[in-house]
């Protein structure tokens, strides 16, 4: 596979008027296309700057950031971002929440709308067009969410810790949705995670940070491609190893 990201000798310093804190230090990285990466560390090390630099809603101190070649400079819509929070506005009908993005673009054309459509159709929206976001679970709101991203036709989508509000139940179920439609889309994402067990179930690979100022440490590749959904991998036979391993990692390098 080809690299569709890249991240090359990226460093990121925030800066106060008396003191200034580096969260990335030298950190290069590649990501393929159509990979599900996930970025795991310690807590407070840079994980979620990590997001919004590739996103372009933050520029590097020093380095670059390149997607499909080209260097990043600012927001597009060739990256989504999918957030804690479904953020779905509850005045807003299902069906005007996933169109909110084309709408802001100016981008309310019939081939833009009949792929809302098709993508309502095929991961069984159909029929909550007319709902409002407070008639649904919260399951079905982060479906909705991450269709509402889809609808731009990202190319990359990035995953702040999506599933963090809902229970364990439904976010095992919402875990393999969203990586059922994420690659049934084609789609390369990103995701940010505190939880060792989503990271190993959803990823192709895994980029582990050290402690703030975050560098990468090492990548780990899971090998479990061949196991189709999130919750079948969780009952792999390396599964447990895996995680003692990168629990390990992630623990030591806690400060």
């Amino acid at each position: 596979m080809t690299n569709i990201l890249a991240l090359q000798d990226v460093s990121m310093t925030y800066y106060t008027k008396t003191s200034q804190t580096q969260a990335i230090k030298n950190l290069s990285l590649e990501v393929k296309k159509g990979e599900f990466m996930s970025i795991l560390g310690p807590s407070g090390c840079g994980k979620t700057t990590l997001l919004s630099l590739i996103s372009g809603t933050l520029k590097p101190t020093e380095g670059k950031i390149t997607l499909n070649g080209k260097e990043i400079d600012g927001t597009t819509t060739e990256i989504g971002y999918m957030l804690q929070r479904d953020h779905l506005f509850e005045w807003r009908t299902i069906y005007k929440n996933i169109t909110l993005g084309l709408e802001i673009q100016h981008k309310l054309t019939g081939e833009n709308l009949d792929h809302c459509e098709r993508l309502i159709e095929k991961y069984g929206l159909k029929d909550f067009v007319k709902h409002y976001p407070n008639q649904l679970s919260g399951g079905m709101r982060q479906r909705v969410a991450l269709i509402r991203t889809l609808a731009l036709n990202p190319d990359v989508l990035l995953l702040d810790e999506p599933f963090s509000a809902l229970d364990f139940q439904t976010r095992l179920q919402v875990c393999d949705d969203v990586h059922a439609i994420i690659k049934s889309e084609g789609k390369t994402a990103v995701l940010v995670t505190h939880d060792i067990s989503e990271a190993i179930s959803m990823s192709d690979r895994i980029a582990i940070l050290t402690s703030r100022p975050a560098t990468l440490k090492r990548i780990h590749e899971t090998n479990l491609q061949n196991v189709k959904t999130p919750l079948l991998r969780r009952e792999a036979p390396t599964f447990a190893k895996q995680f003692e391993t990168l629990w390990k990692e992630v623990k030591n390098d806690e400060k």
